[in-house]
C-alpha cells in the first residue's frame, strides 16, 4: 500500500526546459546501516502522453540515479536510515531524465527527514540537475557526490 501523502512532486521549468518527476519513498530510522529497498509498483510505458510509472524490471538508469541521489543524501546525514522506494513516475525524453529523478529523490529524502543541506550544496545540486538536458547528459547516470556523470 502506498501512502499518497509521501508523494514528492518535482515540477519546474528553467530556461525553457521542463523538469518533472514524482517519487514516493518511505523513510524510517535504522539502528544499524543505511538501506535502500526497491518496491516499485508501476506498469512502465502504457501509451503515448501518459506518465510512466516505473515497474520492478526495467528503467535501470532512473533506478540507478535514485540510488545515487539517496546515497548522496545519506552522506549528508549523521543518522542511519531505511528507505523504501515505492513509486517513481515521469515522462522519458520530455520532462524526465535520470538526473531529474535522482534530484527528486534527494529533495524527497530531505523533506521527510528534515535534513537541511547547506545553501552552497543545495545550489550546486540544483544547478547540476537543471543542466541535465545539456550535452546529452540526459542519457547519463548522475553521480551527485562529485557532480559528474557516469559513462
Amino acid at each position: 500500500m502506498i501512502d499518497g501523502k509521501l508523494d514528492y512532486r518535482l515540477l519546474k521549468v528553467k530556461n525553457g526546459k521542463p523538469f518533472f518527476a514524482i517519487i514516493n519513498i518511505e523513510v524510517n530510522p535504522s539502528d544499524s546501516e543505511n538501506e535502500i529497498i526497491e518496491e516499485y509498483i508501476g506498469e512502465g510505458w502504457t501509451k503515448q502522453g501518459n506518465i510512466e510509472s516505473v515497474p520492478l524490471k526495467g528503467y535501470d538508469s532512473w533506478k540507478k540515479a535514485v540510488m545515487n541521489g539517496l546515497e548522496f543524501a545519506f552522506s549528508k546525514s549523521n543518522k542511519k536510515w531505511i528507505v523504501k522506494i515505492k513509486k517513481l513516475e515521469g515522462r522519458i525524453g520530455i520532462d524526465t531524465n535520470p538526473t531529474v529523478v535522482g534530484y527528486a529523490a534527494i529533495l524527497s529524502f530531505c523533506k521527510q527527514t528534515n535534513l537541511e543541506l547547506d545553501l552552497d550544496v543545495t545550489n550546486q545540486i540544483e544547478n547540476f540537475a537543471f543542466k541535465s538536458w545539456d550535452n546529452k547528459n540526459h542519457e547519463k547516470i548522475p553521480n551527485f557526490l562529485n557532480l559528474q556523470y557516469e559513462v
